[in-house]
């Protein structure tokens, strides 16, 4: 999918109210969704809005962002790999989430981490993948369904980080512009990136409390699929068909893929436990 991106410009107030929000843990709204004629409007507060052009087949056939004027290219860039794009695959009939995952490096397949913002899926991924598991995703998992499994596609070789997780996982930080934002690391011997897709063995979802003990327990088939839906990526909750679609394949995977609840302690000392506990966990499942 082509986008283009346009001239940056501030943010007027928009005619429509949204019929959809994403709002975050702490009450801030991450993404308001509007209708407008023969697609979407999709903005993002204080960064960027898109437009989608829908027609009515559902086939997206142009995206254009305008990101405000002191949005730099790479935050809009990153909006459009890590949102745009899932939201319109699965719109399109597509099964993404919002998650990361690793390769691991006896063979065994792929695992994934599922979790809200800012709640350690990226470091746990980059902790794994700084141990020779070479990363696949940091934000989007992109699943295709064939030859009865689900291959996990490979996306963007970077890890958005913020300085702190970036100098635990690779000893430096000091190209960072600002120590208070993600920024992306590319990956390299520190941080392998596996450039082929994986074929998904379990998932992993990250529990919000992050002064929880280690724990891992395996969802009941009811409990997994009302884990996996919060972090789907859905473009119009109001379409009542495509809903009915996305449930199915959601329904599908939490079916056929081992989900777990993993609880810990977001401390980089206990990344090791951690670690040790899921790969224990791989093993006996």
């Amino acid at each position: 999918m082509d986008w283009t991106l346009q001239k940056p410009r501030l943010q007027k107030p928009l005619p429509s109210q949204p019929y959809d929000r994403w709002v975050s843990p702490a009450g801030v709204c991450m993404a308001e969704f509007h209708r407008a004629e023969g697609g979407y409007y999709l903005r993002f507060p204080g960064q960027a809005d898109f437009l989608l052009s829908i027609p009515a087949s559902g086939e997206a056939q142009a995206v254009t962002a305008w990101p405000l004027p002191d949005c730099d290219t790479q935050t809009v860039t990153n909006l459009f790999h890590n949102a745009i794009q899932p939201i319109l695959g699965n719109h399109t009939g597509g099964l993404f989430l919002h998650g990361s995952a690793v390769k691991l490096k006896d063979e065994r397949g792929a695992i994934a981490f599922l979790g809200l913002s800012r709640g350690g899926k990226t470091t746990l991924a980059g902790s794994f993948a700084s141990e020779g598991n070479p990363f696949l995703t940091e934000d989007v998992i992109d699943l295709e369904r064939r030859d009865g499994q689900y291959w996990l596609q490979p996306k963007r070789s970077k890890l958005r980080l913020f300085i702190d997780s970036a100098r635990h996982l690779i000893g430096e930080g000091h190209g960072f512009l600002d120590e208070d934002r993600k920024q992306d690391v590319d990956a390299g011997d520190a941080l392998p990136f596996a450039d082929e897709a994986a074929p998904l063995r379990q998932i992993y979802v990250l529990g919000t409390d992050h002064s929880a003990s280690l724990s891992i327990r395996q969802f009941s088939l009811q409990e997994a699929l009302g884990a996996l839906m919060p972090h789907a990526f859905i473009l119009d909750v109001e379409d009542k068909e495509r809903l009915r679609g996305h449930f199915a394949r959601m329904a599908d995977l939490a079916q056929d893929i081992g989900c777990f609840a993993l609880d810990y302690t977001r401390d980089y000392a206990e990344l090791p436990r951690v670690k040790a506990a899921v790969l224990q966990n791989l093993s006996a499942a």
